[in-house]
């Protein structure tokens, strides 16, 4: 009885080891082993070299996940499948970024806690092309320059701008303004500088011509040039100065104006619209005559440092 009791323990302890040498081949065959490719970063530039690792892993899709988290929020219990977390969050605006947490599972009657960190870059999406006109490049002085300026593949807070002799501001991501009122020189180098992932800082540059705002031209109810009124019109209507076809929203103010009729002296006015002496003058004028509004004095508004160029008149056919 002995002999057959032995036996049969010896029987079965094969068969178990069989069985469990078997599992043990099973758990560690290549098969269940994944190849994984671990870049040092997720964004590289050309000047640079590719560098990470290639490690095996295993993948057990049987595994369970007690908890997983990814930068500090808990994942839901169907992104945690098949033994896997699957990562499903937003990219955010674009910069350098960080995906952390931790996965937690069971070992026996323990609770193992696995961190992990990875780091990946958001970059911008074009939306457009860069057109530009190399003759076109020109700041204007009295004025802000609205210039926009980004290096792609860059974060926006490593980009930094500079123009010696020049006022630039930031207004907000990509957008600046530049002010060259001040400035003496005819071309203004805009330096861009900016820093690469791994520490790197290369710089760039852009030359603008630098020019004064163009002459501005006088106007009597809006209207320039050589112009037809009715005698009263011309008695009650303003005058101003305008800068046609200038692509800046800039106000001019008048502070006065010369007036002169045909035989009469010259009149000074001051304000925009004519005084007493110009129109007992105006009512001498007969119909056919013209009469003409020079040497008018305008600034630009909010910004009475700068001195604009000389007025062009405008010139009034009287028509009654």
């Amino acid at each position: 009885m002995a002999r057959l009791e032995n036996n049969a323990l010896q029987s079965e302890n094969e068969f178990l080891s069989t069985m469990l040498r078997g599992q043990l081949i099973s758990d560690v065959s290549m098969k269940n082993y994944q190849a994984i490719v671990v870049l040092d970063k997720s964004a590289f530039f050309p000047s640079e070299k590719v560098t990470g690792k290639i490690i095996l892993g295993r993948f057990d899709n049987t595994l369970q996940f007690e908890k997983a988290t990814i930068n500090g929020q808990d994942v839901p219990k169907d992104q945690m499948v098949g033994g896997q977390v699957l990562v499903d969050i937003p990219a955010g605006n674009p910069g350098d970024k960080t995906l952390k947490g931790e996965l937690v599972f069971k070992e026996g009657d323990s609770l193992v806690k696995l961190p992990y960190e990875f780091q990946y870059s958001v970059i911008p999406m074009p939306n457009s092309a860069v057109i530009s006109a190399d003759k076109m490049n020109v700041l204007y002085k009295g004025v802000d320059n609205p210039l926009s300026i980004s290096v792609p593949g860059v974060p926006d807070n490593k980009v930094r701008v500079s123009a010696s002799g020049a006022v630039i501001k930031k207004v907000k991501t990509g957008k600046y303004v530049v002010n060259v009122t001040n400035y003496r020189g005819r071309e203004l180098p805009i330096i861009v500088s900016w820093t690469l992932p791994n520490g790197q800082t290369k710089s760039d540059k852009k030359v603008f011509r630098v020019k004064n705002i163009p002459n501005p031209v006088g106007t009597i109810s809006g209207q320039d040039g050589y112009v037809k009124l009715p005698r009263r019109n011309v008695e009650i209507g303003t005058v101003g100065a305008a800068l046609p076809d200038f692509d800046f929203d800039v106000k001019l103010l008048v502070s006065g104006f010369d007036f002169k009729a045909p035989g009469q002296p010259t009149i000074r006015v001051r304000g925009t619209k004519l005084d007493s002496k110009a129109k007992s003058a105006l009512r001498r004028v007969k119909k056919g005559q013209t009469v003409q509004i020079f040497n008018i004095q305008a600034r630009l508004a909010g910004n009475s440092s700068y001195k604009l160029k000389k007025v062009y008149p405008v010139t009034i056919e009287i028509t009654n």
